[in-house]
């Protein structure tokens, strides 16, 4: 017999309605009624769309508009599209960093960032300057701050670290991050141990090398060697990297006949040992893809401290090779993998920060600007597709509510 059609089935009309309806607002509202008026956008509207959101009272509103910026600062470098807009953008950020939310204030912590690799290589000198005035306290703050959720805290500091090595030359600034994230080392949350080792091996990699071989290497090295022995592996090997970033400097001092003192040798001694050990063991909660990559990592750890092994990435861009050698430039390049995700060889390809970073230039880019520009057309058409489906799709949810209204009066 079947079912009759009741209040139960108004009830999963008007619930299916309005989860249409803020599925609609979440994805795509921040563009079709833009798209729908003029029938195609430019990544500067779509820049403007994002602002205006970001402005708006509803936190699943300013979320979503947090989350497509982030994506397209990654995947593209867009400094024409927010030239003008950097410190409105910078302005609406700090609101949405200040959010009583967590998560929107961990997403406006990706695009600092991520506006940060966009706007440094810009015409104006005081964009980022005014970029890391504006968010370093904060930053410093909720990275400090033990009461914040553990991701936010781990976000922070990763940010903050990132805004320095970008816009700030200064000796003394990297040496107070160094004893912020220092502080960090003792956190039990794995998600602040691994993103304080992280950052702390980024500001150090900014650091003399001489530096780094007679005073840090003395004072830090025995509390890495004890993050060794962490439980989470990558906190184990952002450790062990930056204990090989600090032999390498170590290596290019002892070269040059400065003494060696019996505490660090043996400190050295005990590094090795432990590295050579962690090439072999591994934690029984471990997967066997966890395993090997500890097993990997640490042996090419373990060949700087035993063979002064120095280690080099490539990449091949528009037919130019790109060759990254050294602990210093491998650590910067992977952190910079880590903000950039797969749109790494785009901002390779054509920001200028990244070939001032690297030193290196790109050859005969023309024929691949054109393609780049047919992607961009590629891009906004995908956005505009999507916006004219879910806004026709919001008029239909509204028409079928409208008629089950009237029928129930």
């Amino acid at each position: 017999m079947p079912k009759r059609k009741g209040k139960k089935n108004k009830q999963r009309l008007e619930e299916s309605s309005s989860r249409g309806d803020s599925e609609t607002a979440s994805v795509m509202s921040d563009f079709s009624e833009g798209i729908i008026a003029n029938g195609e956008v430019s990544l500067e509207d779509l820049i403007k769309g994002l602002l205006d959101k970001l402005g708006e009272k509803r936190l699943a509103t300013r979320v979503g508009a947090l989350q497509k910026l982030t994506k397209m600062l990654q995947s593209k470098y867009v400094p024409h599209a927010i030239d003008g807009s950097e410190l409105t953008l910078a302005s609406c950020l700090s609101t949405c960093l200040r959010s009583k939310s967590a998560k929107e204030a961990g997403l406006a912590c990706d695009a600092i960032g991520l506006l940060a690799v966009t706007t440094e290589a810009d015409t104006d000198p005081d964009v980022n300057g005014r970029l890391y005035a504006e968010f370093h306290k904060t930053l410093r703050t909720f990275a400090s701050d033990r009461t914040k959720p553990p991701g936010l805290r781990a976000r922070a500091v990763r940010t903050l670290v990132f805004l320095s090595y970008l816009t700030v030359d200064d000796p003394s600034s990297a040496a107070e991050l160094q004893q912020l994230t220092q502080t960090m080392f003792a956190s039990k949350e794995a998600e602040v141990t691994e993103a304080a080792t992280s950052a702390w091996a980024l500001v150090s990699s900014t650091i003399d090398s001489h530096v780094l071989a007679t005073k840090i290497l003395p004072d830090v090295g025995p509390r890495l060697l004890e993050m060794l022995d962490s439980k989470d592996l990558d906190t184990k090997q952002n450790a062990g990297r930056a204990l090989a970033l600090l032999y390498e400097a170590h290596a290019g001092e002892e070269n040059g006949e400065s003494k060696q003192s019996s505490d660090i040798e043996e400190m050295v001694d005990n590094v090795t040992e432990k590295l050579s050990d962690l090439t072999t063991t591994s934690n029984r909660s471990q997967n066997r893809k966890e395993k090997a990559r500890q097993r990997a990592s640490f042996r090419e750890f373990l060949r700087t401290f035993e063979e002064e092994f120095v280690p080099q990435e490539s990449f091949n861009v528009s037919g130019t090779e790109i060759v990254v050698r050294g602990w210093a430039k491998c650590i910067q390049i992977g952190e910079i993998r880590r903000w950039l995700s797969t749109g790494l060889q785009t901002h390779l390809k054509y920001n200028p920060l990244l070939s001032e970073i690297f030193e290196f230039t790109i050859q005969n880019l023309t024929a691949y600007e054109a393609r780049e520009a047919r992607e961009d057309q590629i891009y906004i058409s995908r956005i505009n597709s999507r916006a004219k489906k879910e806004h026709y799709e919001k008029l239909r949810l509204a028409k079928t509510h409208s008629i089950v209204a009237s029928e129930d009066d």
